[in-house]
């Protein structure tokens, strides 16, 4: 092959040129290597638009109704979408789209919005802006800490953490938003009496207008005067909360004679402990498209900073959990096995050769292509992570190779032929050149059906195993056929060879092998035929599995109720759960235990220790046998799945159903999850549905509220007032803070139903009417939150495999299923994860297919 000849004649004749472009690439390589971005898994880049309306409402089903029907419909006339999927709450909607792999996403957010803003006038009035992403926000932080502060009170300690460290960690590069959890917060209480509002002819939204009013800050131009421009700024503000009380509604009334103004904890339903303690502290959320490690690292290095403030002398930041942890681990352990692997490689090449320096300079082939290889994955744009480091590890055994050849090429030319070491090293290469070349290349075109696939996370793995690989692979050929030749025409020629009776004897043994199929050729065809057969065999017996769980550092126990059940209740049963937990934690091997809840869900976080006896699935077994038995909570593990991420769900695998109510698809779920949970094989089964409540809804006499002249937008905000209160625009200004005013009724919590309907409402003549002449109020079930896909309601049935393939559970489900009877207009269907297995495992088949033929 003319082509090897030339480069490698070259090499030989200019060593310095070689010389100095190979440390130019080593400086390159150990350059981008240095900043190379690190994370566990590569960011798999579907194509993707949010859009997020804020709405707050009565019920999601009303949101539903009125704002997420609509927006789906016409967002549905966007072109190039895999799937559309819908959440929504009772103070947002969240539409998020998948789009196909070729779509462009900035173009495609653009679209979306002006699709919205075409329809701004079938929406709710009182809808102001839309949230358009093209990625969807992190929902875990990325680090926690929990902050220990003894001398400073819950309300010091809250106020100087995000003073002097949330609003510092937010402005690290890369961090979306920090929040406080935890610790003692107050807000200005305005309490209305109702009583004296009415013996002074006042309502309720009068008062809240003349809050209002007093309380603002706008720019009312300027004045020039003297070349010189003076803004003008009205400025009215609360500093006191003694400025609120001598507020006038009227000549001879203050607010101070009406409502009782008071400092008031502020209800704060989101509890958040650690180990069983109630715990004060933050949680940091990256940017999507930030790095993990790299952000996790500079906010450590600025909440340490943050940590000096005079003020938080005597705190103590204890970091609780940590994604980036995990990650450097992962990296760390496979970065160890790598220069293990390299090392035996080196020990087996010197036992092989058996001369000293010609061993030396092929194993430097593996430095040296490492760092070029690090070089090119940098401007590719790919990351240090579990996949390409496989990739290199797998390049460390192939590395030598080519090298090992052109060596003993040029080795036999100067014994055997008596060449000078020139001209040795000029005939060994082009003798081996075209042989070391086709082996290359046939190592390299295996990955080329890669860009044929289909989807874009078999793309992303693929890809970021196949380039690290064949990368190195290219410039070790590269080194053997210009940096060896070059170094080894210039070597003295050494002792002779040494004898090596191990492999002459090996050879004496492949000879006589390859005789006796020379003339036995049937038999040899034969015994190929069942070696081929055996292999057939086992391959039948093998478990297809494309994602399989992982067995990671920590664990996630959910759990939440049908309904929803008072706040010291549920804490109860959260200190029942911490309880069995903490009890059995050395003997599990478990770490810190975080732990947050609310009304109807809870979430305990737990972290596994280094030394622990037990693997996270046996740990996650045992801890579901000691969970209490409570009507209407479910309690399971999220799952870690490594599947198409659809941003919903919690990554198992399971059945959608499918129908217009969420309540009776629920009611559906938990007929099926009793049906799933006798299958030995299905684990951890749940639902990833929000729970229901009950929500008291108010009904509007239509014609009494005409007569009378009440709106119905009138009544429900005093009513709301009543019952929810409201909170003003503007606070009472602290200077460093800002405590928020909200304006109720007095004693609201204690509200019955006989005392709402005698609820004075003011007519526009000044008389008062009870509620109950005007407006109906009776109790009807409601729901936390509502999800579609694709435009039809669903909720989604998951569980874990154990022992299992998803092809037999497919089986299993569906004949466990084939005499389940659903509802008319409502059915079932096997969740995407399946699909998404066989997808996957037929395109790793036409890769295989595509590979050999190309080899």
């Amino acid at each position: 092959m003319l082509t090897p000849m030339i480069v490698s004649r070259a090499a030989i004749r200019r060593p310095v040129t070689v010389a100095m472009a190979f440390v130019a690439m080593v400086i390159v390589g150990a350059f981008a290597g240095a900043r190379m971005s690190v994370e566990e898994y590569p960011d798999e880049e579907k194509p993707y638009v949010g859009v997020g309306v804020p709405y707050q409402s009565s019920s999601p089903q009303e949101i539903e109704r009125n704002v997420t029907r609509p927006v789906e419909e016409i967002l549905s006339t966007l072109g190039g979408i895999d799937r559309m999927f819908s959440h929504t709450r009772s103070d947002y909607v969240w539409v998020s789209i998948a789009l196909d792999d070729d779509q462009d996403t900035a173009t495609k957010g653009i679209e979306a919005k002006e699709l919205v803003e075409s329809i701004r006038h079938r929406l709710p009035d009182d809808i102001r802006h839309f949230n358009i992403r093209n990625r969807d926000d992190e929902s875990e932080p990325i680090l926690s800490f929990v902050v220990s502060a003894a001398e400073l009170g819950w309300l010091d300690a809250w106020r100087l953490l995000d003073a002097q460290v949330r609003q510092v960690l937010e402005r690290v590069p890369g961090v979306n938003s920090v929040r406080i959890f935890g610790g003692e917060q107050r807000y200005v209480r305005v309490a209305l009496n109702p009583g004296r509002l009415e013996a002074h002819g006042l309502d309720v939204l009068d008062v809240e207008r003349r809050l209002e009013a007093e309380n603002f800050h706008l720019s009312a131009g300027h004045i020039d005067q003297a070349r010189i421009e003076t803004q003008l700024r009205p400025l009215g503000k609360f500093t006191e909360i003694q400025d609120i009380r001598d507020l006038p509604l009227s000549p001879d009334l203050t607010i101070g004679d009406v409502a009782e103004v008071t400092y008031a904890p502020l209800d704060e339903s989101d509890q958040r402990r650690l180990n069983g303690e109630d715990a004060l502290g933050l949680s940091v959320y990256k940017k999507p498209e930030a790095n993990l490690v790299a952000v996790a690292e500079a906010v450590e290095e600025a909440a340490d900073a943050a940590a000096e403030h005079p003020e938080l002398a005597g705190a103590t930041f204890l970091t609780v959990g940590n994604n980036a942890e995990s990650v450097i681990r992962a990296l760390d352990n496979l970065i160890q096995n790598g220069i293990i692997g390299g090392v035996l490689s080196a020990i087996v090449l010197f036992a092989f050769i058996r001369r000293f320096i010609p061993s030396l300079l092929i194993a430097a082939t593996v430095p040296l292509a490492l760092v070029a290889t690090m070089g090119a994955m940098y401007f590719a744009g790919l990351t240090l992570n579990v996949l390409s480091l496989v990739g290199l590890m797998l390049a460390v055994g192939l590395l030598v190779d080519n090298s090992v050849v052109v060596s003993e090429s040029i080795a036999l030319k100067r014994r055997e032929h008596g060449l000078s070491p020139y001209e040795a090293a000029d005939r060994g290469v082009t003798e081996v050149g075209t042989a070391i070349t086709a082996g290359t290349l046939t190592t390299i075109v295996v990955f080329a059906p890669t860009v044929f696939l289909n989807t874009v996370e078999s793309t992303t793995a693929l890809a970021n195993v196949a380039i690290p690989l064949c990368t190195s692979i290219a410039a070790s050929l590269l080194i053997a056929t210009t940096l060896i030749p070059a170094l080894l025409a210039r070597l003295p020629e050494g002792r002779r060879e040494p004898r090596h009776r191990v492999f002459e004897r090996l050879s004496v043994v492949y000879g006589k092998v390859v005789l006796f199929t020379l003339k036995h050729r049937y038999s040899a065809l034969l015994v190929a035929a069942l070696v081929a057969s055996a292999g057939w065999f086992a391959y039948r017996q093998l478990d297809v599995n494309m994602n399989p769980q992982s067995d990671s550092g920590s664990l996630e126990l959910r759990f939440w109720v049908r309904g929803t059940m008072a706040l010291e209740r549920m804490e109860g049963i959260v200190d029942e759960v911490e309880a069995s937990i903490l009890g059995a934690r050395e003997e599990l091997g478990i770490g810190d235990v975080s732990t947050t809840f609310d009304y109807d869900r809870g979430n305990i976080f737990m972290t596994m220790r280094e030394d622990g006896k037990y693997a996270a699935s046996i740990v996650q077994d045992r801890i579901l046998e000691m969970m209490p038995d409570v009507p209407n909570v479910n309690f399971y593990f999220r799952s870690k799945r490594r599947g198409r991420d659809y941003r919903d769900g919690d990554g198992g695998i399971g059945v959608r159903l499918i129908g217009d109510s969420t309540a009776r698809l629920m009611d559906i779920s938990e007929e099926m999850i009793e049906i799933f949970e006798t299958v030995p094989n299905f684990t951890n089964v749940h639902t990833q549905s929000e729970s229901s409540r009950q929500d008291l809804v108010l009904r509007v006499k239509p014609e009494q509220a005409g007569q009378l002249g009440v709106t119905a937008q009138n009544l429900a905000r005093s009513v709301s007032v009543a019952l929810g209160g409201v909170q003003m625009r503007r606070g009472l200004d602290h200077g460093s803070w800002v405590d928020d005013i909200h304006l109720e009724i007095e004693d609201r919590d204690d509200i019955r139903i006989q005392d709402l309907m005698r609820l004075p409402i003011f007519l526009p003549d000044g008389d008062t009417v009870a509620l109950e002449a005007l407006a109906d109020v009776e109790f009807q079930p409601s729901l936390r939150s509502i999800r579609r896909e694709n435009r039809e309601t669903n909720v989604t049935v998951e569980f874990s495999l154990k022992d299992i393939t998803p092809a037999a559970a497919r089986a299993e489900v569906e004949a466990l299923l084939a005499g389940f009877e659903m509802p008319a207009g409502y059915r079932w269907e096997m969740g995407r994860d399946f699909d998404f297995e066989a997808e996957q495992f037929r395109d790793m088949l036409i890769m295989i297919g595509a590979a050999i033929l190309l080899v």
